[in-house]
C-alpha cells in the first residue's frame, strides 16, 4: 500500500508537463481529503524516499476507485508509472483536473 494515491493531474499550457497533482492519503478506511500539490514537491518526497505514491483509477462499472501502478520518479523530475525511464511526465492516462 502507497503512502498517497494520485488520482488526477494538471498539465503546464503546453501539455508537455505535469504542473499539478491531485493527491488523497491512502488510509486503511479509505482516501483522506483531496489536496492539489505541485508535481515538483511529490518528485521530492519520492525521490528523498520520505512517501510512496500510486495512481488510482476511477472505474466507470463501479464508480469506485482501483490501484493502478506504483508512482517513480526519473531524473529527479519526472513522474512516471512506465519502468522505461522515459524523460516525460507518464503517469497512466490520469484524469485532467
Amino acid at each position: 500500500m502507497a503512502d498517497f494515491c494520485i488520482t488526477a493531474v494538471r498539465y503546464d499550457t503546453e501539455r508537455k508537463h505535469i504542473n499539478y497533482v491531485e493527491v488523497r492519503e491512502d488510509v486503511p478506511e479509505g482516501f483522506g481529503p483531496k489536496r492539489t500539490v505541485p508535481r515538483a514537491f511529490v518528485a521530492d518526497l519520492i525521490r528523498k524516499n520520505k512517501a510512496t505514491f500510486a495512481t488510482w483509477i476511477l472505474t466507470k462499472e463501479t464508480g469506485k476507485f482501483k490501484m493502478g501502478a506504483d508512482v517513480h520518479v526519473v531524473e529527479s523530475v519526472y513522474l512516471s508509472t512506465d519502468s522505461n525511464n522515459t524523460k516525460r511526465d507518464n503517469l497512466a492516462n490520469l484524469p485532467e483536473f
